[in-house]
């Protein structure tokens, strides 16, 4: 899922301009074609959606989904706080609109006043509700994301760029047509009107391009997968350390096809 349709659209129109990129990522030409689909896609909630992305081989942030305020307390001292705690439901896409996120709780009472805070959130809002998820609060440098989709002309694509709250306002991504190489990866963030920062800027250390290309390669291989039944995803924000400190998928929502 992209932050925008115009950004998906840019964005491919700013592929088509570089023919050598698309042909080295191409799939043999003994591939199947990818023809539109005729089934409607079906939101996975967050949980399932990291649960799914971290056996696909994605590194994703340590959580549990909890259906009372005693299981929220007994995260609490699973994870080690401070947690962050979310509203879990397949109805709702974007969660910080609707006040289902809490960061730096580390306190029983607090993780205990805090769920029951976001399970009336969501019924206010006539949203099912899937639980809560209490996640470990990760360190890291910058923001990045990943999206994907298979497009019914060019088949899997994947977007790498720039992350965070601010993307759909200052989109800057970059398109690859599944499958691809980490050198692909690497190509395609050199071309970030961020890139600079990936390398470190004024003494800053360098970040761990490698971990984010082999969370990219993981999306590939999913997106590929015709079994896997994917129609389009968003892993946003994935936090990146500095280099040797890897790189973690703190929020994600997959959408999968279903019958119609």
């Amino acid at each position: 899922m992209f932050a925008t349709e115009y950004e998906a659209i840019a964005a491919l129109n700013q592929f088509l301009s570089h023919r050598d990129l698309m042909q080295a990522s191409r799939p043999a030409a003994s591939s199947p074609a990818y023809a539109p689909s005729t089934k409607r896609a079906t939101m996975l909630n967050e949980a399932d959606s990291l649960t799914l992305l971290a056996k696909a081989g994605v590194p994703v942030v340590q959580f549990r989904l909890c259906q009372n305020a005693d299981e929220a307390v007994h995260a609490l001292g699973q994870l080690g706080g401070p947690v962050a705690l979310k509203g879990c439901s397949a109805d709702v896409a974007h969660k910080s609109e609707m006040g289902l996120v809490r960061l730096g709780a580390d306190q029983a009472s607090q993780v205990r006043a805090t769920f029951t805070e976001i399970k009336a959130a969501l019924l206010k809002h006539g949203a099912r509700f899937d639980g809560v998820i209490v996640a470990k609060m990760a360190r890291g440098r910058r923001e990045l994301m990943i999206g994907a989709r298979v497009d019914p002309v060019f088949g899997p694509v994947v977007l790498v760029g720039d992350g965070g709250k601010y993307v759909e306002a200052m989109p800057d991504v970059q398109v690859l047509l599944a499958p691809f190489d980490a050198a692909a990866v690497k190509q395609a963030l050199a071309r970030l009107r961020i890139a600079p920062l990936l390398d470190g800027v004024r003494g800053e250390t360098a970040l761990d391009v490698e971990a984010f290309c082999n969370a990219a390669l993981a999306v590939s291989r999913l997106m590929t997968d015709r079994q896997a039944g994917i129609a389009n995803l968003d892993l946003n924000p994935i936090l990146v350390g500095a280099v040797g400190e890897g790189c973690t998928a703190l929020d994600a929502v997959v959408y999968a096809q279903g019958e119609t």
